[in-house]
């Protein structure tokens, strides 16, 4: 078969370049893209689905004459302004467009099947009272002011929280990757969440790389994003105490009010006369079911530790997560894991739809990431039924 040159504009290929790493498309990309941008020799096309794959931008966009513009208004609501996302990685993008297509198809199910509104989005718009932020979304979740006495762990905790949150119609999906690519992970310097607002579907993603502890208080931070009614994209690792603003203030106060009660933090505080400082919050970690950044939080916002304190918990979390986190496998059950991802309510939906024949068999695969052979099953442990 004849090599196929092709005609690509260098400012494609710079584009290109400034989209991905030299490491993700290695030595011998880059001489050839090198070559290419000094004028001394021309792609062939095998070569630029080379470069396709390797810096996961779709093929099509290389054979433009300009740059595309991507719209993608969610970067907009970003917690921090950061370096990583003045150029937000591809699969921050990816990612947000597969949630876009979830949330695109629930709207068009719910629109069909006339539901109502969801009455929790917007319900406390422009609300800045904390406490009342709180009762009113204890209220309308049915969340008991000492719910995680219930739990065992923050996995089960989150698990609890997003049951209520499907009952409220709010679509919980998670993912530590890009699709099914376990080589496209996503990072939690970039993101830990965001919320997509929307009175059918509103929908909350969180990133599943994160610690256990993060994820349930990445949940309740975007939780109160969907009941004020913002879009947010959440990329505070730290837990920041300054440079955030007013919304994200609030967001912070109330997912911390709602993981630890200020009453009953307090009385545990007193109680516990444990005289090492470090030691105390991890025992209280351990009872509120969360981690023990969170519990020092609302130690410095009660004044009960002082900022250096605080940071170095912070710190501590952060390294302990690294530390967890460097040489392990990806095992594990891959229908657990599978199921893990996805919303109930939507994939309840998803078989209904398909069951009637409103839905292609090939577009719920697309949807939840699975084949022929995955999707029953995940389904079924999620309670979906396909006749």
């Amino acid at each position: 078969m004849p090599t196929v040159n092709v005609n690509i504009q260098p400012a494609i290929i710079n584009w290109a370049l400034s989209q991905t790493s030299e490491e993700k498309l290695g030595t011998k990309l880059m001489d050839n893209i090198k070559h290419w941008l000094d004028g001394t020799k021309s792609p062939t096309f095998n070569q630029i689905e080379d470069f396709s794959k390797k810096s996961h931008i779709p093929l099509g966009y290389f054979f433009l004459q300009t740059p595309p513009v991507e719209q993608i208004e969610l970067l907009e609501y970003r917690t921090l302004d950061s370096i990583e996302l003045a150029n937000p990685s591809r699969n921050l993008i990816d990612i947000i467009h597969e949630m876009e297509a979830v949330q695109d198809w629930m709207i068009d199910y719910r629109k069909e099947m006339n539901y109502d509104k969801c009455f929790v989005v917007n319900s406390l718009k422009g609300n800045t009272d904390i406490m009342i932020i709180a009762d009113e979304i204890r209220k309308d979740m049915r969340l008991d002011i000492e719910w995680y006495r219930e739990c065992g762990s923050s996995s089960e905790a989150f698990n609890i929280v997003r049951a209520l949150l499907e009952e409220c119609g709010v679509i919980v999906m998670m993912s530590s990757i890009v699709g099914k690519n376990t080589h496209r992970a996503l990072d939690i310097n970039e993101f830990r969440a965001f919320a997509m607002v929307n009175e059918l579907a509103p929908l909350i993603f969180i990133n599943g790389a994160d610690s256990k502890g993060g994820r349930l208080f990445s949940l309740f931070h975007e939780v109160v994003h969907i009941w004020l009614g913002e879009n947010d994209l959440y990329n505070d690792i730290r837990y920041s105490t300054e440079k955030v603003n007013s919304i994200e203030v609030i967001c912070n106060a109330v997912a911390g009010e709602l993981l630890v009660p200020r009453k009953v933090f307090l009385e545990c505080w007193k109680k516990d006369t444990n005289d090492d400082i470090y030691e105390k919050i991890k025992e209280m970690a351990k009872y509120f079911c969360c981690s023990e950044s969170v519990i020092a939080r609302r130690a410095l916002d009660n004044q009960k530790i002082d900022k250096k304190t605080y940071n170095q918990v912070v710190s501590d979390a952060i390294q302990a997560y690294i530390n967890s986190k460097q040489g392990k496998g990806t095992g594990g059950d891959y229908y657990r894991t599978a199921r893990s991802k996805l919303d109930g309510v939507f994939v309840r939906a998803l078989c209904e739809s398909v069951n009637s024949g409103r839905t292609s068999y090939t577009e719920a695969y697309r949807l939840t990431n699975t084949t022929s052979k995955t999707f029953p099953e995940v389904a079924s442990g999620l309670g979906g039924v396909l006749w």
